[in-house]
């Protein structure tokens, strides 16, 4: 004889519809944990990647102004009737839109003046890509139709154009010290944006400063070099 036993699977069925308040909860806070671990790294290696970019732009422009040097009998990129060396045949310049925006014109082949052309070649010596706003690329002006190169945190790029054929002189260094074969130095602001080199402060020598002022001059310049991106040196974290 066969006897059929009938489960009352009702129970069953009710619990597995759905998760109670309780389960809900677990949930929840499991994946707010895996985001609070997830976001910082995320935003980590978004930052790298950003300092990556802006190294490389800053290894560009000192190639183009290497290579336009080459090609024109040791000539820089810039308008001599708008800027003057400094004391020591040091050309400073930035890349924002508006302000010493000739440099970029000449190596990018935009030039105004066609009567009057610094890039007498008309050769293409930097190209980067076009952005519709000054955030990480070339950006033109609406406005006037000037040429403006920014860092992925839309802040300028710093150029020192450098006469003498020694090099440049390391604005960072705690003395002068002249970066052989380096007609050009490049480097960005970095995240924080407020990284300006310390021209002038750091290795003069100057009887009236006290040694508390050298002391801050110095810890100034070596925060700088830790925050930013440099084309010309390799900086560690």
């Amino acid at each position: 004889m066969v006897v059929y036993v009938r489960m009352d699977t009702s129970y069953i069925s009710h619990r597995s519809k759905g998760f109670t308040l309780i389960e809900l909860i677990v949930v929840i806070a499991i994946l707010a944990t895996l985001a609070s671990i997830a976001y910082p790294a995320y935003m980590s290696f978004m930052d790298d990647a950003k300092r990556t970019s802006s190294a490389k732009t800053c290894a560009d422009i000192v190639e183009a102004v290497t290579r336009f040097r080459t090609d024109n009998n040791g000539m820089l990129p810039y308008v001599v009737d708008a800027v003057k060396p400094d004391k020591n045949d040091q050309i400073f310049l930035k890349t924002a839109d508006g302000e010493d925006a000739d440099m970029l014109k000449i190596l990018t082949n935009n030039e105004d003046d066609e009567d009057n052309r610094v890039n007498s070649l008309k050769e293409f010596y930097l190209k980067s890509t076009e952005v519709e706003e000054p955030v990480d690329g070339l950006y033109t002006n609406p406005n006037n139709g000037e040429l403006g190169l920014y860092d992925p945190w839309g802040n300028p790029y710093y150029v020192v154009l450098c006469e003498e054929e020694e090099g440049c002189l390391d604005p960072f260094a705690s003395r002068k010290k002249r970066l052989r074969n380096k007609p050009c130095i490049v480097y960005g602001l970095g995240p924080d944006g407020i990284g300006v080199a310390p021209t002038g402060k750091v290795g003069k020598k100057d009887k009236a400063a006290s040694k508390e002022d050298a002391e801050i001059a110095a810890e100034e310049a070596a925060d700088a070099i830790l925050d930013n991106v440099y084309s010309w040196k390799k900086v560690s974290k």
